[in-house]
Order: structure tokens, then sequence, then C-alpha cells
């Protein structure tokens, strides 16, 4: 039950950053949500046709990867994002800072988020499946590292749809973004080192 409700919070700190800061700013991540708007300008599809079809495949790959306990928390952190997301994206607020603040701050609140559904087993139901599934074969690959590569290579790709300055502000959330996740992962590795030590 603990579990979950960390997965609860990370999911509201996670929402709560992207509908208040980084949607009404245009702030990117070279997420699953900037690829499917690459896809959706050069294919003509609704973006939240490619948004939905990305997430379930992405879903269904936790699932055979990385086994039934992480989907179904996978899939509970998948509800929670989506509900929060439309319930804040609803109220409308936006928060009016300059635009590099809002960057450094968002990059910190969505990793911070991030970060409480990944020490739970449990994704957003993004690239971090697939970062997981590379550091679960091979734990040299750091997940936030790997989590960082992918972001900042859809980023790269789609430098001539959203322009070189959405592009570069978006490499400066994904690295804030992923050096919390790295840190605070690497946290929870000492923390279970010094326990098995203890014992």
């Amino acid at each position: 039950m603990k579990s979950y409700l960390k997965i609860l919070i990370g999911n509201v700190i996670l929402t709560g950053s992207y509908a208040f800061l980084t949607v009404p700013n245009n702030i990117i991540n070279g997420g699953v949500t900037s690829t499917s708007l690459l896809i959706s300008h050069y294919l003509n599809v609704d973006v939240g046709i490619i948004s939905a079809i990305l997430t379930i495949f992405l879903l269904l790959f936790g699932l055979i990867a990385l086994g039934k306990d992480f989907f179904i928390r996978s899939a509970f952190s998948s509800f929670c994002y989506v509900v929060f997301f439309n319930l804040f994206h609803l109220i409308g607020f936006e928060v009016k800072i300059p635009i590099i603040i809002c960057v450094l701050l968002a990059g910190i609140l969505v990793g911070v988020g991030h970060s409480l559904c990944l020490l739970e087993d449990s994704s957003t139901v993004g690239y971090d499946v697939i970062a997981l599934f590379i550091n679960k074969k091979n734990n040299k690959f750091n997940t936030a590292i790997v989590l960082r590569i992918i972001s900042i290579i859809v980023l790269l790709i789609g430098i001539l749809t959203f322009g070189v300055l959405s592009v570069l502000y978006g490499i400066i959330f994904t690295l804030i973004q992923t050096q919390v996740i790295y840190l605070m992962l690497k946290k929870k590795k000492k923390i279970k080192k010094t326990k098995r030590i203890m014992k």
C-alpha cells in the first residue's frame, strides 16, 4: 500500500509540473509526447492516437520484459497520470516565470516525481520502460543515463519541427530531470547496500 501511495504522490508532482510549468511554457522533453508530436507532424495522424499506441506498446513491453508486478504498478501509475494531468489541465493554472527558471524548476520537480515512481518498481509508461529493461539486462547501463540519451536523441531528431531554442530548453530540462533521477536512484542503492552490510 505504501508503494502505491508513493507512486500516486510521484504522479501528482509529475503531472502538476507538466500541467502548470512545461505545457503552458511549451517546454518539450523528448519523451513519448514529443515523439508523438514528431510522428503526427510527418504522418498527419492525430497526436493523441499516436501517444496512446506508443503508451500501450510500452506497457505491454513492460509486462513481457519486466514482469507482472511491474505491469500492475505501471498500469496504476498510468491511471494516476491520466487522471491528475487532466484534472490539473482543466484547472488552467499557469506559472508565469522566466523560461529558464521554469525549465530548471520543471526539470527538478519532474525528476523527483519520476524518481518516486521508479523507486517503487513502476513506470510512467514512457521511455523509462526501455531504460529499465536495458539496466536489467546489464546494470552497467544506468537507467537515468539511458533515459537521458533516448530523450536527447528524440529532441535532436525534432530540431526542424520544434526549433533550435525549444530543443535547447528541452535538452537542459532533460539533463536536470535525469540528473535528479540518477541521484535519487543512487541514494536508494547506497541505502540498500548499507542495510545489507548491517545484517
